[in-house]
């Protein structure tokens, strides 16, 4: 017979096969967590730090120069960010928090490249970067917008450059000048972010000694990064030189700097605060971060760098970490540029566990959903704010929907951001009355630690120190106080404004607030109880206005008779 075969149906009859990714779940959730961190921080308002950053970097703008003209004494590079986002987007409390969210995003995909490299899976990136984001928008206003976080970004563009597979020696070249670029103005913003340069120069001469180079080409990636990484920092040094700046910034950060740096040390060592850095890290902030770094270790690897990945990042964190505990603070925001690190090996940890989970049906995946949930509500970054994280991300999203009673932004203000003595909506009243007593050409002068009471004003320092720190200080407060006297004789306030309860041991040294130091400057004292009045008092400020002094009468001669 002959054959009856039945020829094959047409391509295009064919039923599309469906193949979904596994991930695709996992990959949502992760960005829906990264978008909400993201809207969390947009609605961020000043705290202290933020207050001073805006301050130095408004100076900036209108042409004056950091430490001579308006002082504070962290590094140069976050007046830089602050001046670079009120140059983008305006000078408003939202600007910075504009380029802090651009940098997150940026971070996002910088993680997901990384983690393709050295764990084969961009979604172990994309999970770590969830992480990482949802760690950061927990420490809250006071802690983000700090120099770390933007020191995070630059890190991050390192280690991207640091693992790329590069065919071309001068793209290699090329690659190691980007890595010493990033962290010498990492260096800028905070010095101990700048140390993760000789970690990656480490790892590069040890994958050369892979390939049996000589000495020679070893010392490369160490001379290459080591040369690249000083040319921010020449830069930044000889425009302060030119600018007449020098010996300001060296009086700030090579005689001040350092006595602000002892205060944590009094009665520690460094072994045990280096292990008390390192535990805070890995457990105190987000068990997210503590349950996942122990998964990606104790699981079995997934891809045969994965290790190689995870030394490479715990050798720059380690680094970072030394330079919290030199610090001897222990401030939340210390860990800023650490955690986002760790989160990303906390995030391959969490992909293992999802792996494992997709085998089990769907008990599987609700049991991982009901345990990630879990682990999340554990720790809390930031425990000094008032209310929960949730409550606060809530209270905001009702703000931002028109929702609830807080429908303004002042009121969002005074009710979200405080902390201990600070309070935004008080430092909001006081610079309302401020700008009411005075006019727009009239310096003011705060004797306390608020110095966005300025910024908020619209009213210019009548000297250099924008907050009280120096005079208060246990260290270089003579010569702090000699120098504010100068500038307060030369350009006389026409309000002074005098901050009570703003104690901070671990800052000044000392338990007195500003009012009590007041009694210790007499200088100050006495120029104050002189020249100015009471005027009002707003919560723990008190608002001295100019005595007007009457005008001195004038003798005529007699005029003679005719």
């Amino acid at each position: 017979m002959p054959s009856t075969s039945v020829p094959p149906p047409a391509i295009d009859a064919l039923p599309a096969e469906q193949v979904r990714d596994p991930d695709l779940w996992i990959v949502a959730a992760a960005w829906a967590t990264i978008v909400f961190a993201a809207i969390q921080i947009l609605l961020f308002s000043f705290g202290r730090d933020q207050g001073i950053y805006a301050m130095v970097a408004s100076g900036l703008l209108d042409g004056k120069l950091p430490y001579r003209d308006v002082w504070d004494f962290k590094p140069p590079g976050i007046f830089l960010c602050y001046g670079l986002s009120f140059a983008l987007f305006g000078e408003s409390m939202a600007a910075p928090r504009v380029l802090e969210v651009l940098g997150l995003v940026g971070l996002v995909f910088a993680f997901r490249r990384v983690a393709s490299v050295y764990f084969d899976s961009k979604t172990a990136g994309m999970i770590g970067a969830a992480v990482a984001a949802l760690t950061h928008a927990e420490l809250e206003f006071w802690h983000t917008g700090q120099p770390e976080t933007f020191g995070t970004y630059l890190i991050a563009a390192a280690l991207v450059l640091a693992s790329h597979p590069y065919t071309r020696r001068r793209a290699r070249v090329w690659g190691w000048v980007g890595i010493g670029v990033a962290f010498g103005c990492a260096f800028l913003l905070k010095p101990p972010l700048g140390g993760g340069a000789l970690v990656c120069a480490v790892y590069l001469a040890r994958q050369l000694a892979a390939d049996q180079r000589g000495v020679w080409h070893l010392a490369q990636p160490f001379l290459v990064i080591g040369g690249a990484s000083m040319l921010p920092i020449a830069a930044c040094a000889a425009w302060f030189w030119l600018a007449g700046g020098w010996p300001d910034l060296s009086w700030t950060l090579g005689e001040f700097t350092p006595g602000y740096t002892a205060l944590g040390w009094h009665g520690q060592n460094a072994p045990g605060m280096l292990y008390y850095a390192t535990t805070q890290a890995f457990f105190d902030f987000s068990a997210l971060i503590g349950v996942g770094c122990i998964a990606a270790v104790a699981m079995r690897p997934m891809h045969s760098r994965e290790r190689e990945g995870i030394f490479l990042l715990c050798g720059v964190a380690s680094i970072q970490l030394a330079g919290v505990a030199m610090q001897g603070k222990f401030f939340q925001y210390h860990y800023g540029s650490t955690l986002p690190l760790l989160a990303l090996i906390a995030g391959l940890g969490w992909y293992k566990l999802w792996r494992r989970c997709l085998g089990q049906g769907a008990g599987g995946l609700l049991a991982y959903a009901a345990f990630i949930l879990i682990v999340a509500s554990m720790r809390r970054a930031a425990e000094d704010v008032p209310y929960g994280f949730w409550q606060r991300s809530s209270m905001r999203m009702e703000y931002l929907f028109g929702l609830g009673n807080l429908r303004s932004r002042e009121a969002l203000d005074q009710e979200l951001y405080r902390v201990a003595d600070y309070n935004l909506g008080a430092n909001r009243r006081v610079a309302q009355e401020v700008a009411t007593l005075t006019e727009e050409n009239e310096p003011i002068f705060v004797w306390g630690f608020e110095p966005s009471i300025y910024w908020m004003s619209h009213r210019a320092a009548s000297t250099r120190f924008i907050y009280n720190v120096p005079q208060r200080a246990q260290w270089q407060r003579e010569h702090a106080r000699n120098v504010l006297s100068r500038e307060l004789a030369r350009r006389p306030p026409a309000v002074v404004v005098v901050q009570h309860r703003d104690v901070f041991p671990m800052v000044t040294g000392g338990n007195l607030d500003s009012a009590q130091a007041l009694d210790e400057f007499e200088a100050l004292q006495h120029l104050i109880a002189a020249k100015y009045q009471l005027t009002t008092r707003i919560e723990d400020f008190e608002v001295y206005e100019r005595r007007h002094e009457p005008p001195k009468a004038t003798v005529r001669a007699a005029t003679p008779p005719l």
